[in-house]
């Protein structure tokens, strides 16, 4: 195995480590695994690595000083950071002193694959060849709705125009937006797909438009930001309603002159890409609050696409339901032949609040729990809350507002966010859907705690 593909991931938490090298190693890569600091500075000295992959969170140091100690060892090595609790400061600072790049998690096994993808490759090598040797995008359904905006996307697939697609979390916005790409002529060049929400607001403008060599301190290297690592291609803005309103503005001109201005550039780059943006939100009532721009809507929803909910659709649950018990039959080795009768009318009473995605999580489950050919209602498993929050804490230990000592107003609040942070292990996406508030507000609630402590 060269050393090209090989990798080190230091992380002490088994399962995620177990899961993860898993994913990466059917990309082709050779993961070594390191469970401390120690223990990961001994293996770099005895074999060379080209990605080293390190948990923020890893036991005896922290992940300034990991990042230290392993420059000491090996020049130019790439050091990707992944966390649990992301803090904005911490990555910048992490940036600042060298690091590859930061990714929270839970983590996203396409960001993941483009990132450890740049760090083996260079930027203008990379190519999304996945295409090429996977099958189709394929989007199972039997709804006459969804049948007619596949073909209204298929035949405005081969243009240059923007699509803003809008639906609720866990309806298949990003499958949409694949389904586009690979039936336009931009198939074989990069699908790449930014989450505005996922990134600190200090580092998403670097991500997407890129940087030059000595542009902030720590900025070793040109880095190429996420529009030309797309050029030729498709780039996915998931979330955009979440993007910082500065940004905004950098956007527009970058969809209007096709040109991108590096962060501490001094010429602008000029791209080819097609975008398509995604929200779950109603963008009106973001644009109404002066949270998002006008103009910029009107530039992205060239072509609108509005997918309905599962629960418009219960046609969908019998196809998804066979779709889905197939799928996780391979994966986990499993036989089961379908669902009763009972299991099926169960499963059609459900308001499905997460959609597709909530379906899918409770085929998988059920496929796991079955004891016979057929899924029964009991291994539905949908004794416990079936609610989007359930399904994706089931052991989240919140009780709003019950566990909360009484107290003044913003201190209750602050609490209840910090609990949330807690529960969902610093995922903001899934703490503010919790608390029933936008991406938006809680960053606007954490950076107004941060300023206080100063």
């Amino acid at each position: 195995m060269s050393e090209k593909r090989e990798i080190l991931f230091i992380e002490d938490d088994l399962r995620e480590r177990s899961a993860l090298c898993h994913e990466i190693e059917n990309w082709g890569y050779h993961v070594t695994t390191a469970h401390d600091a120690i223990d990961a500075l001994s293996k770099i000295r005895l074999s060379p690595f080209g990605l080293v992959i390190a948990s923020c969170e890893i036991s005896n140091t922290s992940a300034a000083a990991l990042l230290e100690n392993l420059k000491n060892e090996t020049d130019g090595i790439k050091i990707l950071f992944i966390s649990g609790r992301p803090c904005v400061e911490d990555a910048v600072d992490l940036m600042k002193q060298g690091a590859f790049d930061y990714l929270t998690k839970p983590v996203d096994p396409l960001q993941l694959r483009l990132i450890t993808e740049k760090a083996f490759f260079n930027a203008d090598e990379i190519i999304e060849s996945r295409h090429q040797k996977t099958e189709k995008t394929h989007i199972v359904t039997a709804d006459p709705g969804i049948k007619k905006l596949l073909d209204m996307v298929s035949q405005i697939a081969d243009s240059t125009a923007s699509v803003l697609i809008q639906g609720e979390s866990g309806t298949g916005k990003e499958l949409f937006a694949r389904f586009i790409h690979e039936n336009s002529r931009r198939c074989r060049a990069p699908f790449v797909a930014v989450n505005c929400a996922a990134l600190p607001e200090t580092l998403l403008e670097s991500e997407l438009f890129g940087h030059e060599k000595g542009a902030f301190t720590g900025a070793v290297s040109k880095k190429p930001g996420k529009f030309e690592l797309a050029d030729g291609g498709t780039l996915l803005l998931d979330e955009i309603t979440e993007m910082q309103y500065h940004l905004q503005s950098k956007l527009l001109r970058v969809l209007q002159e096709k040109m991108v201005d590096r962060v501490g550039g001094s010429a602008p780059v000029k791209v080819d890409v097609r975008v398509i943006a995604t929200t779950n939100r109603d963008i009106r009532e973001s644009i109404d609050g002066g949270d998002f721009r006008e103009d910029l809507y009107y530039r992205l929803n060239v072509i609108p696409v509005r997918i309905p909910p599962l629960r418009l659709r219960k046609g969908d649950i019998p196809l998804l339901s066979r779709h889905f018990i197939e799928k996780y039959n391979g994966i986990d080795g499993r036989n089961v032949k379908g669902l009763t009768k009972t299991a099926m009318v169960r499963l059609e009473t459900l308001p499905f609040k997460g959609n597709v995605r909530e379906m899918e999580n409770i085929i998988q489950r059920a496929v796991l729990l079955a004891q016979s050919d057929f899924i029964e209602e009991k291994d539905l498993y949908l004794d416990e809350p079936s609610d989007e929050e359930a399904l994706i804490l089931p052991d989240s230990g919140i009780d709003f507002p019950g566990d909360l000592e009484p107290g003044p107003l913003k201190d209750v609040e602050k609490k209840l966010i910090f609990q949330a942070l807690d529960k969902t292990s610093g995922n903001r996406t899934h703490a503010a859907k919790i608390l029933g508030i936008s991406v938006r507000t809680l960053r606007n609630k954490l950076n107004e705690y941060q300023k206080n402590m100063e």
